[in-house]
């Protein structure tokens, strides 16, 4: 999977409005809250095996965030 699919899937998932790049902070959409928190944790969990615990959550603001703590190498 691309960034590009990855941020196109989350983004889907999310059911956000605003248009989510590489240097979106989630945080501070207003459509994040402890829901999006899950079913981010879940399609993260889905898509590589990967399992983000609390403190990633709290360290995790944008989408390169998120996307170096999944692992940069798990991107085509």
């Amino acid at each position: 999977m691309t960034q590009q699919d990855f941020i196109a899937g989350l983004q889907e998932e999310l059911e956000f409005d605003a248009q989510l790049e590489n240097g979106t902070n989630l945080k501070d959409l207003d459509e994040w809250d402890s829901m999006a928190a899950m079913v981010l944790i879940g399609y993260v969990s889905n898509e590589f095996g990967v399992t983000l615990t609390d403190a990633d959550l709290k360290n995790v603001t944008t989408v390169d965030s998120l996307i170096e703590r999944i692992g940069a190498d798990k991107f085509d």
